[in-house]
């Protein structure tokens, strides 16, 4: 859905992106563990797995690590001769939790990051924090929710002799439920080291029980816009499109993210409730 999550978030990867989301669900809402993996541009790859446990009316807890990284890289020396090979990495892993306040979702977590780069790496800590208001306004005959997002609230992070700091992200949102089957959401992001920029994202769910079937599973239909993608990309860039299946004791969704000029990434999540 474009990256739209500071109200839209939800399931055990919402510790990466609003941790108020990790409890979506409620407090009856069962355990779940959530897999992903991204196949980025040209050989960048990134991977993440999060658990999130109901605490019942006392929260939500959650833990998750999220990595990236690529193939190996060369090595060359001043005078421009191969000297081996690195593979470079980022790794960062938290803790979050999250509660109920009557029609209010608050949550934090903190994080643990480390980067290596060759021979050289460094290390950081983080805060995540978030809020997400649940109807709090109507929007003709659909209930309007708003969240915000503050996440890599830490200290620079120095590798070798060079300090660079951490990629904050400041984020509100809304997500409008215009009926039971369909969610319109915007973003607005404000990172600390560009300029702010919005995300767009349409979700439409089909029950089972609109064909006829007994069962209670659900399939989706998304598609989005991120204006931070498009950014001075040629072709098509932006756009996003996604799908997913949601059959109650396991949930897949995938998404292809056009980057134009640079290619695509592709995006599946397989979660595990229990």
């Amino acid at each position: 859905m474009g990256g739209v999550v500071a109200a839209n978030a939800s399931g055990a990867e919402a510790l990466f992106q609003n941790p108020a989301l990790i409890s979506h669900g409620g407090a009856e809402s069962p355990s779940e563990v959530a897999l992903g993996y991204d196949a980025l541009i040209e050989s960048a790859y990134q991977g993440s797995a999060a658990y999130a446990r109901s605490l019942g009316e006392d929260g939500v807890v959650g833990a998750g690590v999220v990595y990236a990284s690529q193939s190996p890289q060369t090595i060359y020396t001043s005078q421009g001769d191969s000297a081996g090979t690195f593979t470079p990495l980022d790794l960062a892993a938290g803790v979050g939790y999250s509660r109920r306040l009557g029609t209010f979702i608050v949550g934090g977590g903190i994080k643990a990051i480390r980067s290596s780069l060759n021979d050289r790496s460094g290390s950081s800590a983080a805060v995540d924090l978030g809020a997400v208001g649940r109807h709090v306004s109507d929007l003709g005959d659909g209930p309007l929710d708003v969240g915000i997002s503050a996440t890599n609230l830490g200290p620079p992070m120095k590798i070798g002799s060079i300090a660079d700091p951490l990629p904050l992200r400041v984020r509100a949102g809304a997500v409008w439920h215009p009926n039971a089957q369909v969610d319109a959401a915007i973003d607005v992001v404000f990172p600390v080291d560009q300029d702010p920029y919005a995300c767009l994202g349409v979700e439409a769910r089909l029950p089972a029980s609109k064909i006829g079937s007994l069962k209670p599973w659900s399939a989706a239909l998304r598609v989005g816009y991120n204006q931070n993608r498009a950014r001075n990309v040629d072709g098509f860039a932006g756009v996003s499109f996604g799908a997913g299946v949601d059959l109650v004791a396991l949930r897949v969704d995938y998404a292809w993210v056009a980057l134009g000029d640079l290619g695509s990434a592709n995006r599946i999540t397989l979660a595990f409730r229990f």
